[in-house]
């Protein structure tokens, strides 16, 4: 997030086509300042921490007051004349933009979540509160998934086939090809191609800066969202972040701080998978997304006492690995509630998948101890195999009904629980979300 907040600073001096389009320049001048871009960035960011469950319009309602909170605390930051107009309706609504300001804003987005169907539809509800038009949203989106692809190890050749691919955008042209006639223009059209071609071109963190403020156009914006990028690919020099965070304000750096801490990552013991921490006196960890896909040394299966597939989670876990983990199943003779009992990964990253049966919930005392169980046996039975790294989803919230803030109490209990009495062993727990509110049910039962 502090890449794309550089961006802006170090653009801002040149917007409207005042600079002299070269590499060539002081970085950081007295008028290095943040705009617009920053405020708005900051807003998304702390809306998509505080937003208190997954729901769409949750997401969307919570980036609006946001918003309209720090655009309001800034009002003078050189906000779009439409902007200004929904930021002083009474019930504003989106005015079918298609300008940069969407792409501008979201680069939060792209460091926040472990799957890229999610940072992507994230990325529509962040756009949409004002830019609604396809192509606003677009913009967003496709800033947001060169981010997750940056930071997740894609390389720069499968960022851009992915973004011409998806998007159909055109970047086929160089730097040097779009410098001499491109002008300040504010469509997400005219921007966001242009920013991800400076990132695809610079060398470094600061050379893709440089390269960015030497096209010109809309500079602070167009800088702003190839910083974001950039930082996910190359991290960010020190002296560079400290020169940012002196021109901040605290309330802004609190906000960042938040994210960072928030956007926690670790490599340990992962297969270089990285997972955000819970802020909490446990080392817990969470995924959003498809349990299937982490490479991980064991996920857990919330099967059914058959062992032989279902629904839910249990179904995707059996197509996934692939017929021979029904082979090996089937050799198991079951498993009663509470009880676990693994098997190897065969198709999945994962060598082993633990099955365990949850509770069909009927609101008996009994409810509890099974599901309890679950966790404490599946751990247990990790550590005989001598497993460092395991991911659960949350078990019997689906077609088993049991409610989602009681189980996922019984969840951080059992684990913790299980993490205080294997103190001296090194286990990476990670709590898969199959979507944004189940994360925030987590985090919430967690701070209590």
């Amino acid at each position: 997030m502090l890449g794309a907040i550089i961006g802006d600073m170090i653009g801002s001096p040149y917007e409207f086509d005042r600079g002299e389009k070269t590499k060539d320049f002081p970085l950081w001048i007295k008028s290095s300042e943040f705009t617009d871009d920053t405020v708005l960035t900051i807003a998304v960011a702390q809306a998509l921490m505080d937003v208190e469950s997954g729901t769409k319009s949750d997401i969307s309602a919570t980036v609006q007051a946001s918003m309209q909170k720090w655009a309001n605390k800034y009002p003078n930051a050189g906000y779009g004349r439409m902007f200004i107009k929904w930021l002083s309706s009474r019930y504003p609504k989106p005015y079918g933009s298609f300008g940069n300001g969407s792409a501008m804003r979201v680069s939060s987005v792209g460091f926040m979540y472990n799957d890229l169907d999610i940072t992507l539809e994230a990325a529509a509800l962040t756009a949409m509160v004002t830019h609604d038009h396809p192509e606003g949203i677009k913009g967003a989106q496709a800033t947001a998934s060169a981010i997750f692809l940056a930071r997740t190890g894609s390389t720069k050749s499968e960022i851009k086939s992915f973004i011409e691919k998806t998007f159909g955008y055109d970047l086929s042209r160089t730097c040097d090809e779009i410098r001499p006639t491109y002008h300040h223009v504010e469509t997400c059209q005219q921007t966001v191609p242009e920013a991800i071609t400076a990132f695809l071109e610079g060398k470094s963190f600061e050379d893709v800066i440089r390269t960015a403020v030497s096209l010109g156009g809309d500079c602070d914006t167009l800088t702003c969202i190839a910083g974001g990028i950039a930082e996910a690919f190359y991290g960010i020099p020190e002296d560079i972040k400290h020169e940012c965070r002196k021109r901040l304000p605290k309330e802004m750096l609190d906000v960042v701080d938040r994210a960072y801490k928030n956007f926690y990552k670790t490599k340990n013991h992962c297969n270089n998978t990285e997972f955000r921490k819970f802020q909490t006196s446990h080392d817990l960890f969470y995924d959003i997304g498809d349990i299937t896909k982490l490479d991980v040394d064991c996920i857990v299966n919330a099967a059914n006492s058959s062992l032989l597939g279902g629904g839910g989670v249990d179904g995707a876990i059996h197509r996934a690995a692939g017929r021979g983990l029904l082979e090996e199943c089937r050799t198991l003779n079951g498993c009663k509630t509470g009880q676990a009992k693994i098997t190897k990964g065969y198709n999945l990253k994962a060598k082993y998948v633990i099955h365990t049966v949850g509770p069909i919930y009927s609101g008996k005392a009994e409810n509890k101890t099974a599901l309890s169980n679950c966790y404490k046996n599946s751990l247990d039975l990790a550590r005989e195999h001598d497993i460092h790294s395991i991911a659960f989803p949350a078990i019997s919230t689906g077609v088993y009904g049991y409610p989602k803030n009681e189980a996922a109490k019984i969840a951080a209990e059992a684990i913790m629980n299980w993490q205080d009495n294997n103190s001296d062993y090194d286990m990476k727990i990670i709590l898969s979300c199959f979507n944004f509110g189940m994360m925030k049910i987590y985090e919430s039962v967690l701070k209590e």
